[in-house]
């Protein structure tokens, strides 16, 4: 039954050329992501500064609450790619040619990160809402699993690229690649036709906003606010897994950058492998328990990792566990909510919960890119460690959470 779900899905052409457009600015994000870090860390030197470019980066994604009102209310989802791709190409290139050409400034590079990820609010409020106007509910488990079997080829293709730029032309080429398949991605989503949410049309912003958070309040049926609490504690700690693989690449593994590379591309392959695994379980009404096994499993597997970093071998099995536990967390939540909340009001529920995830990330990026530049590996896997475990427990002791379904 599962697998004639999926033959469903890939004779749906609007979302097969919605997911390959999808496929090519993820699989670009991909590189841009493998390649910051290390940028900000050969650029500054420091784990520091590696620790403030994330601080920019998750700091920015908190404001898509603000961003959410317009993109419920967009006629037509398909500008929204159009217009923040090819920005996004241009500012990566921009980061590409100034590091390259000795211009980059530290202040230049935080702002340009930061304009990426503005840029991408807008994007990531889109993608929440576009499968939802395109599928029903019963299919957004398959879609997320179809997704990751379609784009993990792409993606695994894209962090070796990734990988190959870094080694061969340095963070810069990375920046180069990324902007290349976002206009890749803008090619693909020209070709699509999204139909319109249902309340789509002019908006009265502050009474949208106010409308976004009524699933927030104590007393609304299933109200999120509880979640909220759970990504507060999961937003900290969204910063460690890359500032863990920098500071192993950096302070333990002789092989630096491609060391690097290694370990974060399992990290990313981990979490591809899973979503065709859920998509096959489609966990509609057991979400409560994949986040609470997953955040389990993270907090083990990241000590364990920690525990292993001095082999390559060893730390790249544990991370492709790490990746797939952290992505079943966050596939089953982003489904969930998906499937709960109607089109019209998607945007603005996904982007507010995410000011609980974004804010907690960004204090959580300084403090602990902070902690790692002056800790071991052993000791900050066993920091980030019961940061994952104080998450299960959250979750454990919250039955909204531990029971959620749709």
């Amino acid at each position: 039954m599962a697998i004639g779900r999926y033959r469903e899905l890939l004779g749906n052409r609007r979302f097969l050329r919605f997911e390959a457009s999808a496929i090519a600015a993820n699989v670009g994000y991909s590189v841009y992501a493998i390649s910051i870090p290390w940028l900000a860390l050969t650029y500054a030197h420091s784990l520091v500064v590696v620790g403030l470019v994330l601080f920019v980066e998750y700091g920015v994604y908190a404001l898509t609450f603000l961003i959410a009102p317009w993109v419920d209310r967009a006629r037509n989802k398909r500008t929204i790619y159009l217009v923040c791709y090819p920005i996004q190409a241009a500012v990566a290139v921009g980061i590409g040619v100034g590091l390259d050409s000795g211009t980059l400034t530290p202040a230049l590079l935080l702002a340009l990160v930061a304009a990426i990820s503005l840029l991408w609010d807008f994007a990531w409020a889109a993608n929440n809402i576009v499968p939802r106007l395109i599928l029903t509910p019963d299919d957004l488990f398959r879609a997320g699993g179809l997704g990751s079997l379609l784009g993990g080829a792409a993606q695994a293709g894209g962090y070796a690229l990734g990988a190959v730029a870094l080694v061969a032309a340095g963070p810069a080429g990375g920046m180069l690649a990324y902007a290349a398949l976002l206009l890749v991605g803008t090619a693909i989503v020209a070709t699509v036709s999204l139909p319109a949410p249902p309340r789509a049309g002019p908006t009265d912003y502050w009474r949208d906003f106010r409308e976004g958070w009524a699933a927030f309040s104590p007393r609304a049926p299933g109200s999120l606010l509880s979640l909220g609490s759970a990504e507060l504690v999961r937003g900290f700690f969204v910063a460690a897994p890359p500032l863990l693989i920098t500071l192993v690449a950096a302070r333990v593994l002789v092989a630096g950058a491609s060391g690097y590379t290694e370990l974060y591309a399992a990290w990313v392959a981990g979490g591809i492998a899973v979503g065709f695994l859920l998509g096959a379980l489609n966990p509609r009404r057991a979400v409560g328990s994949v986040l609470l096994s997953a955040a389990v499993a993270e907090a083990a597997l990241v000590v364990a990792a920690a525990l292993s970093a001095s082999s390559v071998i060893a730390g790249a099995v544990l991370w492709f566990a790490i990746g797939a536990a952290g992505a079943s967390y966050l596939g089953a939540l982003s489904t969930f909510l998906q499937g709960t909340f109607a089109p019209g009001t998607l945007g603005r529920v996904t982007g507010n919960l995410y000011l609980f995830t974004g804010v907690a990330s960004a204090a959580g990026a300084v403090v602990l890119g902070e902690v790692a530049s002056r800790a071991d590996a052993a000791g900050f896997g066993a920091l980030v460690g019961a940061g994952f475990l104080l998450l299960a427990i959250v979750v454990a002791a919250i039955p909204s959470i531990r029971r959620m379904a749709f």
